[in-house]
């Protein structure tokens, strides 16, 4: 693994680069964009997995934690919906740049798989964008995680600030109604169970482009909190399909 930091000298991003084991190398990598929150610590273990399969299948992978999240900079406070997406975006091109790769793909989980849908719209370079478990509405997740979509103030959701700021931006999300245009990358909806508001997001990107797949893979799949164990969760099922889906080799067989 080559940790590293990227992107804006004011806002450094941390990122951790692994080489596919692969004779060729270089023609297929895949940027990982984690969920936010108490759901980004209880799928670390889950991402770390997903990153070594992809590896084996010989593909370079880019993980990477948000501004201000993890070891990147910034103050959790100072968290912009916004500015995460463009975070993206500059991880998608130092992929790019790392791996010298012709092949962009791009799989996020929970939040990460709805930021990574709003970031797709600026580019025309990604090949195959998996939306796992995607936020679909934001106040459905606002409501659940703090009871309400409208603060006054910074709260702590397990030791995670969300402030009004960042509360009102991510109750303007709807993948429903608002999904990007995807331009000429492929889209594949793998969720653990099948739901309304998840097939609600299958037609939108349908509706835009046929390169689309809805795949449910019954799995775990509460990322809001741990086992009675307090262990994370480690969907082994949607992960192996995950990488499956992500493998070229798949495609070529």
């Amino acid at each position: 693994m080559n940790p590293f930091y990227f992107g804006p000298s004011e806002r450094p991003l941390y990122g951790a680069f692994t080489r596919g084991r692969s004779d060729t190398g270089g023609s297929h990598g895949v940027l990982l964009c984690y969920p936010l929150g108490s759901e980004y610590m209880r799928a670390h273990r889950a991402f770390r997995q997903l990153n070594t399969l992809l590896n084996r299948r010989g593909i370079d992978v880019l993980r990477f934690d948000y501004s201000c999240t993890g070891d990147s900079a910034g103050a959790g406070i100072e968290a912009d919906l916004s500015t995460w997406i463009d975070d993206i975006d500059w991880a998608v091109d130092e992929l790019r740049d790392t791996a010298l790769c012709d092949r962009v793909s791009v799989l996020g989980l929970r939040w990460g798989a709805t930021l990574a849908a709003l970031a797709a719209r600026e580019r025309d370079d990604i090949e195959h964008l998996v939306l796992w478990d995607p936020i679909v509405r934001g106040p459905d997740f606002l409501e659940a995680a703090i009871g309400t979509t409208h603060l006054s103030g910074t709260v702590g959701i397990e030791g995670f600030p969300f402030t009004p700021e960042l509360c009102a931006a991510m109750a303007e999300v709807n993948l429903v109604s608002e999904f990007p245009d995807p331009g000429d990358a492929a889209v594949t909806v793998l969720v653990a169970e099948d739901r309304d508001d998840y097939r609600s997001v299958r037609d939108a990107v349908a509706a835009r482009t046929p390169s689309v797949q809805y795949r449910v893979v019954p799995s775990p799949a509460d990322w809001s909190k741990a086992d009675p164990f307090g262990d994370a969760l480690i969907p082994q099922e949607i992960i192996q399909v995950a990488v499956d889906l992500l493998d070229p080799s798949e495609d070529e067989g």
